[in-house]
């Protein structure tokens, strides 16, 4: 099937989307569903197969209308365990050869790989006109930011989403209605905090050198896995499979792997441009492995619809929150991954899993009224819209790009601690950190690696 023809998102349609239960998503135009083949397959190509990529076959698989087609993965473990579930998909190591041999024979990507391969793959795949689900965060590189966005421009036919299932949450979707309709007055500021990085299952110490070099197992392509690094780094069971994302070269700490998941009410709520400035605080820059005890404070312009001139966003790892006391609100035991906005009137509390608090003079308001909101499916909405169908999106590429900026400028401003860097969103470059601009904005790729031109 080929790509439907669908309207682009701008910010005056963003914010006209759906007045309640679809308020902030995107919405596709009658001729985009015309020329559609509701009749046809939906052949998926799935890159990434293992963590993550087991949820998305979970929520996809029973759609009737949803085919996997074939399968990337440079663990040949992987490889062998979806081939039971889908005997009939092809599978590969190196999805550059699924692009070059196979591009015909699947419509829609799915790109569940660790951070730093996904704007090369993603752009490969919006370069062969195919619909994209791409994970969170977007991407790892600021300037990678600003490859998405042109990318997306030059496809504006193409159905995308990120990875952002939190967000079609019921509590989740009732505060951006709360928010967005000001029934707590026009917001003040926001304060968002996730988990600590301590060494587990997703995550190695902070400051965490590179393990020394352990045999790379037979079943992994490690050449592969490496992708578009340049730097030779060794293999370790602390980078592959999981634990990449503590580290400065291949993942974005906690701040970059909860960002979209926590942000995103802000900016379906407000439509917030990018910021103008990150200062991010910690006790020392990051090395090998990414800082912790992070404290970055991300200014946006404000005035109008915000309460004050300028609407800041205090954005922590560790588990650390604000006074409570200072915002007014009761003492509390609070948990991690948790984002709080302060408005005029008072004051929402939202856990990631969608549980809302509402606060009015201090004190937790138990009968506030709650928006009714039309339940969403994250992934078969996706599907649908592939298919041709009209249905609201919560996180197209559009908008996903724009959640992932703040996270990014927090995680690579903590290479400088206490330096404010002014950030210029229309060039993707700080005015006033020439060093900065030289060190934290884009990688050297691999050669053979890199994102592929869009002409």
């Amino acid at each position: 099937m080929k790509p439907s023809t669908l309207e682009p998102l701008t910010r005056r349609s963003f914010l006209k989307a759906g007045a309640l239960a679809t308020a902030s998503i995107a919405s596709f135009g009658p001729q985009a569903r015309a020329q559609a083949n509701l009749n046809s397959k939906l052949r998926i190509f799935q890159i990434g197969v293992g963590g993550i990529g087991g949820l998305q076959r979970n929520n996809l698989k029973d759609h009737p209308q949803v085919e996997f087609a074939g399968f990337c993965d440079v663990d040949q473990r992987e490889l062998d365990g979806v081939k039971k579930q889908f005997p009939n998909a092809w599978t590969v190591k190196d999805y550059r050869e699924a692009f070059a041999n196979r591009a015909g024979d699947f419509d829609a990507v799915i790109v569940d790989t660790p951070d730093f391969h996904h704007a090369p793959m993603m752009i490969m795949a919006l370069k062969h006109n195919k619909h994209l689900y791409g994970q969170k965060p977007l991407v790892q590189q600021l300037g990678e930011l600003r490859m998405i966005r042109d990318a997306l421009a030059a496809r504006p036919g193409l159905v995308t989403q990120m990875g952002n299932q939190r967000s079609c949450l019921k509590g989740r979707m009732q505060s951006v209605e709360i928010l967005r309709s000001n029934q707590l007055g026009r917001p003040v500021e926001a304060h968002v905090w996730t988990g600590g990085i301590e060494k587990g299952h997703y995550f190695s110490a902070p400051w965490s050198a590179y393990t020394p070099a352990q045999p790379v197992p037979e079943y992994l392509d490690w050449n592969l896995w490496r992708g578009p690094l340049s730097s030779d780094i060794p293999y370790s069971e602390d980078l592959a499979p999981r634990r990449w994302r503590s580290y400065w070269e291949t993942g974005g700490g906690q701040l970059a792997d909860w960002g979209c998941h926590l942000l995103d009410l802000l900016y379906f709520a407000y439509d917030l441009p990018s910021p103008e400035a990150v200062l991010t605080n910690t006790s020392r820059p990051p090395n090998t492995g990414h800082a912790a005890h992070n404290q970055s404070i991300i200014t946006y312009a404000g005035g109008g619809k915000f309460a004050r001139e300028k609407f800041v966003l205090h954005y922590n790892d560790n588990g650390l929150m604000p006074s409570f006391a200072a915002l007014g609100l009761p003492p509390m035991k609070v948990d991690a991954n948790h984002t709080l906005v302060v408005c005029e009137e008072g004051t929402l509390l939202l856990q990631a899993d969608g549980k809302i608090t509402i606060f009015r003079k201090g004190r937790v308001v138990e009968n506030e009224p709650l928006p009714e909101v039309a339940p969403r499916n994250h992934w078969k909405d996706w599907a649908d819209n592939c298919l041709g169908q009209n249905k609201p999106l919560w996180t197209p590429l559009t908008i996903g790009w724009r959640i992932t900026e703040p996270a990014l400028l927090a995680v690579k401003a903590t290479r400088y601690p206490d330096q404010e860097l002014r950030w210029d969103a229309a060039n993707f470059q700080f005015t006033n950190h020439d060093q900065a601009n030289a060190e934290i904005l884009s990688r050297t790729y691999r050669e053979g690696f890199a994102p592929p031109s869009m002409t």
